[in-house]
């Protein structure tokens, strides 16, 4: 029996009998497909027996394989699991983090703080994934996501960072020459740039004590929320977007807040900025102190939403 098996392949194999290719478990790894299907030939060799049957489309585990993944989940789970109690022990966090964000809140609000991070914790690498779509953690090998919204059921543990709230804004000069809103009804005769995904056109919710929904129109509908903000910032109409995208520009006097007596959101559901991670009894002290840092960077509430 050959002993020289090493937690690299095991995880390679793993994350093969998951994900059914070559390709998507190299880009993950940063490694070349070639290096992956090298890897794995080479742990069937150490085995003695054939674990995977390569198709031209896809990967499937063997019946020895399928009876040896269950026992390596369980070794690669024990091995990250001690040395997750060494760093604790060793008050050294350490290794890579891979982090998954929403694109705008990660470039204004994650990537700028990320020097200061790894300067405090220098043995620290950040993998850093922007991205707006919708990313299965355990799938894509992320440690941290940090997601914006309603909260769903995901069986995620979460840490929440603050409130999502959204503020209704013009420039100056177009609210100089079209007036200013003293009420959502008015709206209907405001040009409201509107943020358009793929799930349609936004809709916007405002109202004091409960939120009613509006359908808003303008001249320009956008997928990107920074065109729009663009746009307002010239003069083009009114948006709604998070205090966290807009915060700056309002600080600056680039944009003017309108309806302020009103709450303004994009869903009757209350919105939180939350961090989430897989369930585990003991979060690697290389997650925490990310989380952690954030949480004091953002202060309470989230400095965007400071008076």
């Amino acid at each position: 029996m050959n002993y020289d098996i090493s937690i690299l392949e095991l995880k390679l194999f793993l994350m093969t009998a998951q994900l059914g290719n070559y390709s998507e478990v190299s880009r993950q790894q940063g490694m070349t497909p070639s290096s992956v299907s090298r890897k794995m030939a080479q742990l069937e060799g150490k085995v003695g027996t054939k674990l995977l049957h390569r198709h031209t489309r896809a990967i499937s585990l063997t019946d020895e394989g399928t009876a040896f993944a269950k026992y390596c989940s369980d070794i690669v789970r024990q091995y990250e699991l001690v040395c997750g109690q060494i760093e604790q022990r060793a008050n050294t966090p350490r290794g890579v983090v891979k982090i998954s964000a929403p694109v705008a809140f990660g470039r204004l609000h994650i990537a700028p703080y990320i020097p200061d991070l790894l300067e405090l914790y220098p043995l620290l690498r950040i993998e850093m994934q922007q991205t707006d779509s919708f990313i299965d953690p355990a799938k894509e090998g992320i440690d941290l996501l940090i997601r914006i919204g309603a909260l769903q059921d995901s069986g995620l543990k979460m840490n929440r960072f603050g409130n999502h709230n959204f503020v209704l804004a013009a420039s100056p000069e177009y609210l100089r020459v079209n007036g200013v809103p003293e009420t959502p009804e008015q709206l209907i005769a405001h040009n409201c740039l509107v943020f358009k995904g793929t799930n349609g056109l936004q809709r916007w919710f405002i109202g004091k004590d409960g939120l009613t929904p509006y359908e808003v129109k303008g001249s320009l509908y956008s997928n990107n929320a920074e065109t729009l903000v663009s746009s307002a910032i010239g003069g083009a109409g009114v948006v709604m977007f998070p205090t966290w995208l807009i915060n700056e520009e309002i600080r600056l006097g680039k944009l003017v807040p309108v309806l302020t007596d009103y709450r303004a959101s994009s869903s009757a559901e209350n919105q939180t900025i939350n961090a989430l991670y897989l369930p585990t009894d003991n979060l690697a002290p290389k997650v925490r102190v990310v989380i952690d840092f954030l949480k004091e960077k953002y202060g309470s509430p989230c400095y965007w939403d400071a008076k």
